[in-house]
C-alpha cells in the first residue's frame, strides 16, 4: 500500500462523526467508492497506508489536511464547552466529500439516523451507481446526475426513500437541466451558495449548510441538527437573542465563532454525541 505521512488527524474521529456517508468502515481501515473509483484508507501512527482500484488519489484534499488545524482551534475556542469538545476529538478534520454524493446522502438524511441514511443511501449505489472491482470484492459508487436522473420516484420509494424519493428526482433533474451546478456554487460566497441550493426541492437551510460545509468547503457554514440545538439550548441562549429561527441562530454562530463556524459545529457535535 501506499503511505502518507500526518500530522494531527485522526481518521476514525473525521470519518465517524456524522459528517461523511461515503466514506464506510472496513477491516481496519475505510472504503471510499463515490469519487470514480475505491479507495482504502487506514491509519497507523502519523501514517495514512491506502490502495486504491485505479489512479493515485489525493488524500491531503479529500481530508482537508492543509487547514491550519492549531489556529482553528485558537479561533474557535471561546468558552469551556467548546474546549472540552475540542480536547475530546483534536485531530478531527472536516471532510472535503464530492458534491453529488454529499447532497444525496443529505437529501436521505432527513428524520432518518445513520444507520437508515447509510442504508438508503447504499440501496441507491446498488441500483443505479457503477461497480468496481477492487480486492476480490465488488464495490458500488454513488451514481452521477445523470445515472441517478434514469430512477423514477416509485422506484425510489421501493427502496424505502418514502417522501424523500420526490425530494431526490427533482433536485437531480434540476442538476441535470443546469438549473443548479457545482461549478457555479463554488465560484458564490457562502450566503449566495446556500441560498442557491434552496432552489432544489427538498433542500433546506440544514442540508444547504451540510453540503455547503462538507463538500464546497464554506467552512464558516453552521449546521443545526437537534444536537446542535441542544447545545444551543444548554449553552448558547445568546445565539437566539436575535431571532429563535435557523437562520438567525445559525448567523449568531457564525458571527461568535468566525470564519472556521464549521469546525466548531462539527466539534461540538461530535462532543455532544458521544461524550456527554
Amino acid at each position: 500500500m501506499r503511505r502518507l505521512a500526518v500530522k494531527d488527524f485522526s481518521l476514525v474521529d473525521t470519518l465517524e462523526c456524522g459528517q461523511t456517508f461515503c466514506w464506510v468502515k472496513e477491516g481496519e481501515g475505510y472504503i471510499n467508492a463515490d469519487i470514480g473509483q475505491v479507495v482504502y484508507v487506514e491509519q497507523r501512527g502519523d501514517t495514512l497506508l491506502y490502495d486504491t482500484s485505479e489512479d493515485d488519489v489525493n488524500l491531503s484534499k479529500l481530508f482537508r489536511l492543509e487547514d491550519p488545524l492549531d489556529q482553528i482551534h485558537q479561533e474557535i475556542t471561546r468558552d469551556g464547552i467548546m474546549k472540552k469538545s475540542i480536547i475530546f476529538a483534536p485531530n478531527l478534520r472536516i471532510i472535503n466529500d464530492p458534491f453529488f454524493p454529499c447532497l444525496v446522502s443529505f437529501l436521505c438524511s432527513v428524520w432518518k439516523n445513520v444507520p437508515a441514511i447509510r442504508g438508503m443511501t447504499n440501496a441507491i449505489r446498488k441500483k443505479w451507481g457503477p461497480s468496481y472491482e477492487f480486492r476480490g470484492k465488488v464495490y458500488y459508487g454513488m451514481p452521477s446526475p445523470e445515472q441517478l436522473s434514469n430512477a423514477s420516484v416509485s422506484a425510489l420509494k421501493k427502496l424505502g426513500l418514502a417522501w424523500r424519493a420526490e425530494f431526490i428526482a427533482r433536485s437531480t433533474e434540476a442538476i441535470v437541466n443546469k438549473k443548479v451546478t457545482e461549478d457555479s456554487l463554488r465560484s458564490m460566497n457562502y450566503p449566495e451558495a446556500h441560498k442557491h441550493l434552496k432552489k432544489l426541492h427538498g433542500v433546506g437551510d440544514k442540508v444547504a449548510d451540510c453540503v455547503s460545509l462538507f463538500s464546497l468547503g464554506f467552512l464558516e457554514s453552521f449546521p443545526i441538527d437537534v444536537w446542535i440545538e441542544r447545545v444551543i439550548q444548554e449553552h448558547y441562549g445568546v445565539f437566539t437573542n436575535a431571532g429563535k429561527s435557523y437562520s438567525k441562530k445559525s448567523e449568531a454562530a457564525r458571527d461568535y465563532f468566525g470564519r472556521y463556524a464549521g469546525y466548531a459545529q462539527e466539534y461540538l457535535y461530535h462532543y455532544t454525541r458521544c461524550a456527554v
